[in-house]
């Protein structure tokens, strides 16, 4: 569904940005973010078009079709959750003409924390209304899978992280927390729910050719942000143009300690604890004994085995000074 406002002469000024595009998901946060999207467009005063999500991959295929008929600077906003925000980064990719933003309108919104760098969705939409100023260039990851080439902008994770966002989607629970705004707590809810019954296993790792063996892995996260969760600050030292990721790999470790460790993420005691590891790199690849789930920016991707590396400063996205 498209909905037009004012279209604009494409045959501006090419420095600047010639025309803006939001992108709803109107399913993101238990269908509140269709309501949060009227009460927006209400005040919005710049002439804009809007496109209606409908189903899975819509919204990377919607961007995709923007820009193949666009050579000027287009400003793309999302407005959902990470979900939707992975599948527009995706659909933007080979297209160096898009600017990513994003209204949080979901459960997670770690890409507005950690890469937008905005609080609530006041400072976003201020940050639309000075997007020829405030945009800059991230790193992105690049993944493979299953012979697949595909991108993420927060962080990827192989291990119990990917089982508890594959068992918050299959579960009404998620549904609940969002009522109450705590995308977090439901995070935090099913991982320790997971922990009792999760299987561990053994995983190979290659970090810029240096190999490492890690037996009974709970998780491999791979960041490009600090971000991860709905807010949970997994990796304080990412910097999202540093042109390197930090790779943090928890293992070997009980099921008690694993607590320990999710408790302590909030002062970042996490990086102290025995068999807790942090690496950085440009080039990973991860092989797990089992087959694992993998997840990039929270969406399900495959599992078992991912090739990541870092594209510099490979997407423009408007940023909070």
């Amino acid at each position: 569904m498209i909905t037009e406002h004012n279209s604009i002469n494409p045959e501006g000024d090419r420095l600047k940005i010639n025309r803006v595009y939001f992108i709803v998901n109107p399913a993101a946060k238990n269908e509140r973010s269709r309501k949060l999207w009227r009460k927006i467009e209400r005040s919005l005063n710049i002439p804009h078009t809007v496109f209606y999500t409908e189903h899975m991959g819509h919204a990377e295929a919607i961007v995709r079709d923007i820009l193949q008929k666009t050579t000027f600077r287009t400003l793309l906003v999302s407005v959902g959750g990470d979900g939707t925000l992975h599948e527009v980064i995706n659909g933007a990719q080979g297209y160096p003409h898009a600017i990513i933003t994003s209204i949080p309108a979901g459960s997670g919104n770690d890409f507005v924390r950690g890469v937008q760098k905005t609080k609530n969705v006041k400072e976003a939409l201020d940050l639309i209304s000075q997007a020829d100023s405030s945009h800059a260039a991230v790193d992105l990851g690049q993944f493979m899978i299953d012979g697949e080439q595909r991108y993420f902008v927060n962080s990827i994770g192989i291990g119990i992280d990917a089982e508890v966002i594959y068992a918050m989607n299959q579960s009404k629970i998620k549904k609940w927390f969002n009522i109450f705004k705590a995308g977090k707590l439901a995070y935090i809810y099913t991982f320790i729910k997971k922990v009792i019954t999760y299987k561990r296993s053994d995983m190979e790792i290659s970090i810029d050719g240096n190999e490492f063996y890690f037996k009974k892995v709970w998780f491999i996260v791979v960041a490009n942000q600090p971000f991860f969760g709905g807010g949970i600050n997994i990796s304080p030292a990412s910097k999202t143009s540093d042109g390197k990721f930090e790779v943090l790999a928890v293992h070997t470790i009980s099921p008690l300690k694993l607590l320990l460790v999710l408790i302590s993420v909030y002062w970042g005691g996490h990086l102290r604890i025995k068999h807790v590891d942090m690496f950085t790199g440009k080039r990973i690849r991860i092989r797990s004994l089992d087959s694992v789930r993998i997840q990039a920016d929270g969406e399900i991707v495959g599992s078992t085995s991912v090739d990541i590396q870092v594209a510099e400063r490979d997407l423009h996205v408007c940023q909070k000074k």
